[in-house]
């Protein structure tokens, strides 16, 4: 199946940036809710599962500020 190694990696890449998150004393919706992004839409950017220009800038954001390089 070729969609489970994409679902694989964008889980993958999601427990790395929670653990970026926790290990700078904080949580994923904790940044999501102090930036006033719904965290439910950061994780479809993340999964990919939502595109576009709005939804790259997101996870940017995130991934700088998790300390997680892509």
């Amino acid at each position: 199946m070729p969609n489970a190694n994409i679902a694989d990696k964008a889980a993958e890449r999601q427990r790395r940036i929670r653990a970026g998150f926790v290990a700078k004393g904080t949580s994923f919706t904790a940044w999501c809710n102090a930036r006033g992004i719904k965290h439910q839409n950061a994780r479809k950017a993340i999964a990919g599962e939502w595109q576009g220009p709005k939804a790259a800038a997101i996870v940017a954001e995130i991934m700088a500020a998790s300390g997680v390089e892509k």
